[in-house]
């Protein structure tokens, strides 16, 4: 008996003494220290992992172990924020080690209750700000009918994305989630809806379609997000949203993710929130510094032939490269003519179906294909973790278009490279895009070298000439590529007449910008600057040529009628237009000296709050 007694004893002091199971995915202790007069330090025990979440707890023991947790921890981690161990659990295994300064400054802000605007560039992590929030204050799925949080977002690549982002992240809340989208079949959506859904998904034009036709009730819904609000209403979306705002409840959350803040948007958020707190961050710099900005300038024809040559010489082969066309044509022809080419590319635009979207942006995904051509569809949504470059072959008439187009790159911290294929009549919006973000244009020169960021230099003649030979030969034994450019080049025309006009401040300065001067790009001269700038002058030089005497002149031993009437007309009317030309020339001399040397200047600032009102 004395013996059994020894054994009990024994093992008792060894289970004593066993450390408690942790779990191995990033588990972090919930305690509460009470304090009283009988046992002072006294700890609750910690909250197991999987079966028993905080969810199951009392609510007042929860916000207890919430605001105590949020204590202990350190402050500048996702710790800090005092999240339930599912939520964290989520955040750690997506494989966020420290939230991104628009995430620490919305989170507790949103956890707090109150309505956001929230303005960050692309790419500094808004989608988790607002997700990690939503699974928090939802906690687990309930028995009520009707969805509790609303996200809509302007279109179905963004929605996709958000909809991956939100099984990653709310993966150990049980959450269920109904994705809204246009162009899928609408008796999927109805039966994703049946099965009460705790978050909704959507487009707005797709939902109200939805909504109408189910009369579907959104009273029980608590939180509601506009992620991408100022492209919701940029495409049109306002009436929807209006309708789809008046049919939820007065007591909800609203916060509103954007990038930009028109003025169409803050009407809206002052109709759709109640004293919504303002969270704008890098409105000063408007551009991540980890992006480099490349400006190429050349004639629209040759376009093809330098982008050919940026894919196969500058872009690396195991970098991928977005490039941004005006139209849908131009998507298709550039598809033809670079797997002509042996480059191997996918595509997307916003009349292809459904099905061939998901294929093309799967063939990217998986890097199976290295280029994607894409138009405005995407300068939104498409989040690829490794994108290294951007390449704008038509540069977009807006400021703000460029940003979310080279946002593509740069994100979460990694470095990236746009490059911009500006013909002449895309100069003033280069102009524009300068004066939005407060920089001056860099010319090209000898000093410039390839590291130097954001220089607008010109392409060598004899890379645009071996190109162009090899294009010629490609388009005359393809049928198929000879018609998709005549369809480009007519489109291009009808693009131009939609095309918002640049500020007149912008189209000034380049009637006074000589670009004969600009030397040869840094990122591809090899050494031949001097002499490649001369050859181009030479060019120049050719196709500015005018010549003085009229073709009735050219011989000037012809003694014919005509040549005499000329003659005699030009000795009569010579002193007006001598008067003429010192008229001209006194007029783009004054124009040069009250052109300012510096577009950051106080004298320029006017300018630029001119050129950011013309743009919003």
């Amino acid at each position: 008996m004395a013996q059994r007694k020894k054994k009990l004893t024994k093992k008792k002091r060894h289970t004593a003494n066993r450390e408690p199971e942790t779990d191995s995915d990033g588990d972090f202790e919930l305690a509460v220290e009470i304090k009283d007069d009988d046992s002072p330090g006294r700890k609750l025990p910690r909250f197991p992992a999987a079966s028993e979440c905080l969810s199951d707890v009392e609510p007042d023991t929860r916000e207890l172990v919430r605001a105590q947790n949020k204590k202990k921890k350190k402050s500048g981690g996702f710790q800090s924020m005092g999240l339930s161990y599912p939520v964290f659990k989520g955040v750690m295994k997506k494989g966020y080690k420290i939230p991104t300064p628009i995430q620490r400054k919305t989170v507790p802000v949103i956890l707090d209750g109150k309505d956001v605007v929230a303005m960050a560039r692309t790419g500094s992590g808004k989608t988790a700000a607002f997700l990690i929030p939503m699974f928090e204050k939802l906690k687990a799925p309930q028995a009520q009918t009707g969805a509790r949080a609303l996200i809509l977002t302007p279109t179905r690549e963004l929605a996709l994305q958000t909809m991956k982002f939100t099984k990653e992240l709310g993966k150990f809340t049980g959450l269920k989630t109904a994705l809204i989208l246009g162009g899928d079949r609408m008796e999927d959506q109805f039966a994703a809806l049946h099965e009460n859904p705790d978050i909704i998904i959507g487009t707005p034009g797709r939902l109200m379609h939805v909504v109408m036709e189910m009369n579907l009730k959104l009273h029980s819904v608590e939180y509601v997000v506009f992620d991408e609000a100022d492209r919701l209403f940029e495409m049109g979306f306002a009436e929807q949203l209006q309708e789809i705002i008046r049919r939820l409840p007065d007591t909800r959350q609203t916060l509103l993710f954007s990038a930009t803040l028109p003025k169409l948007l803050v009407e809206f958020a002052r109709a759709g929130l109640t004293e919504p707190v303002l969270i704008r961050l890098d409105v000063d710099s408007k551009l991540s510094d980890q992006i480099k900005l490349s400006f190429f300038h050349l004639r629209v024809d040759d376009k093809p032939a330098l982008l050919l040559h940026l894919l196969r010489n500058v872009v690396k082969p195991q970098e991928q490269t977005v490039v941004f066309a005006a139209t849908k044509h131009h998507v298709e022809y550039l598809k033809e003519l670079l797997s002509s080419e042996g480059l191997e590319c996918a595509y997307i635009y916003s009349a292809l179906d459904q099905t061939a979207r998901k294929i093309n942006i799967g063939k990217f995904v998986h890097r199976k294909a290295m280029v994607l051509l894409v138009t405005d569809v995407a300068a939104r949504g498409i989040d690829i973790p490794l994108l290294d470059n951007v390449i704008n072959y038509n540069f977009p008439s807006k400021a703000k278009l460029f940003l979310h187009r080279v946002g593509r790159v740069g994100r979460a911290g990694r470095s990236g490279t746009a490059y911009s294929l500006i013909c002449p009549d895309e100069m003033p919006y280069v102009y524009d895009l300068h004066l939005f973000l407060g920089r001056p244009v860099q010319f090209a020169s000898p000093e410039h070298t390839q590291d130097s960021e954001g220089v607008f230099g010109r392409v060598p003649q004899r890379i645009l000439d071996d190109e162009s030979a090899h294009l010629i030969t490609s388009h005359e034994n393809s049928l198929d590529l000879q018609n998709l450019l005549r369809v480009s080049e007519n489109a291009y025309k009808q693009y131009l007449k939609s095309r918002p006009n640049p500020s007149p401040e912008s189209i000034r300065r380049v009637k006074n910008t000589d670009v004969s001067s600009m030397g040869v790009h840094p990122v591809l001269g090899c050494g031949l600057e001097k002499m490649e700038l001369e050859c181009l002058q030479i060019v120049d030089a050719i196709k500015s040529y005018k010549s003085k005497a009229t073709i009735f002149e050219i011989n000037s031993s012809s003694k014919t009628p005509a040549s005499e009437v000329m003659r005699a007309k030009r000795s009569k009317d010579t002193r007006l237009v001598d008067k003429f030309s010192k008229q001209r020339e006194d007029r783009a001399a004054e124009s040069r000296l009250q052109q300012p040397t510096n577009p950051t200047t106080t004298a320029d600032c006017d300018i630029t709050e001119k050129v950011e009102s013309d743009l919003n």
